[in-house]
């Protein structure tokens, strides 16, 4: 994986898109198309949170995608922003390959894109707004070799086969061997979540040596933990994650997971549209904004300040 006053007159009219349905004067107000992987992560309800609410401080009505993972929806919703002749697109994107050459129309029409968190394969995106995925790592890799007492073996999960896990995983790596020689990766798979849960459970009996593991993703660490407690060797374990999803909130209370580093998402979403509205305006467009990393342990869950990372409870895209 991003968390506010100065309020304009401007009602703010938000569609949530299957098939793009949008208020009749759409057109003729500032309108920004934004769409995202899937509406139920909480790192996209919290970067769409971020979006919306600087657009309803500027004055910018927000047509909203969900594409519902779906490479062709959210194809099929980028060509319907075309149509609405929106201002701008914030994208985060379902499949960066499969979705590059929408984009690529978008842009060929003179509307800027902004690429969130997960930009398409184009070189031609007005800005990308996305986390310090490497620092994340790192940041993992601080508290997990700190957490095992800065010795044994860990296991790495390095989950799906896209940027930013990679650049979490090389985080971690650089990490460990810099910072902690006396901890070996002994065990590496890469895969979804449920895979996750399957490695670890193979893991615990194949490794005896090892105490510390580590996920690209909170849905994987929950996986994980529950594979952990499923054979009885929680209480040897320590598992670190990134982003921090209700289980995995849940599971940083009550200890079974060690940490979790985060992205603001909420910042992230405020950024993305402050290029867009840039862009469109004639301002200062930064072309590349990274968010900083942040670390959340069970010590200080508790006491967190999330306003910048998590949208509210009553918040529904």
């Amino acid at each position: 994986m991003g968390r506010n006053a100065r309020y304009m007159t401007l009602v703010l009219a938000v569609a949530t898109v299957g098939a793009l349905a949008t208020p009749a004067s759409a057109e003729t107000q500032k309108t920004i198309g934004v769409t995202v992987p899937y509406f139920a992560s909480p790192f996209w309800k919290a970067g769409l949170y971020g979006v919306e609410t600087a657009g309803k401080e500027k004055g910018y009505a927000v047509i909203k995608g969900d594409a519902k993972d779906k490479a062709e929806l959210q194809i099929e919703q980028i060509r319907g922003f075309i149509d609405k002749k929106v201002a701008a697109i914030i994208i985060g994107a379902a499949d960066a390959v499969a979705v590059a050459p929408a984009v690529e129309e978008a842009i060929d029409k003179g509307i800027p894109v902004i690429a969130l968190s997960v930009p398409p394969k184009s070189d031609r995106l007005t800005s990308f707004v996305g986390a310090d995925n490497i620092g994340m790592g790192r940041l993992q890799g601080i508290c997990l070799g700190r957490a095992i007492g800065g010795k044994g073996e860990v296991g790495l999960f390095a989950g799906p086969d896209e940027i930013w896990a990679k650049l979490r995983v090389t985080g971690f790596k650089n990490t460990i061997e810099a910072d902690f020689p006396d901890i070996k990766i002994v065990a590496e798979k890469a895969g979804g979540t449920k895979d996750a849960g399957v490695a670890v459970a193979e893991w615990a009996k194949a490794y005896p040596g090892m105490h510390g593991i580590f996920t690209a993703a909170d849905t994987m660490a929950v996986e994980s933990i529950k594979s952990l407690d499923e054979a009885k060797a929680m209480d040897k374990f320590k598992v670190s994650t990134s982003n921090l999803n209700d289980e995995a909130r849940a599971a940083l209370d009550n200890g079974t997971l060690t940490c979790a580093s985060l992205q603001p998402a909420v910042s992230m979403g405020r950024d993305a549209m402050r290029e867009a509205t840039a862009a469109i305006e004639g301002g200062k467009v930064l072309g590349r904004i990274e968010a900083p990393a942040l670390l959340v342990t069970r010590e200080k869950v508790a006491s967190y300040d999330f306003s910048k990372i998590i949208a509210p409870a009553d918040y529904q895209p």
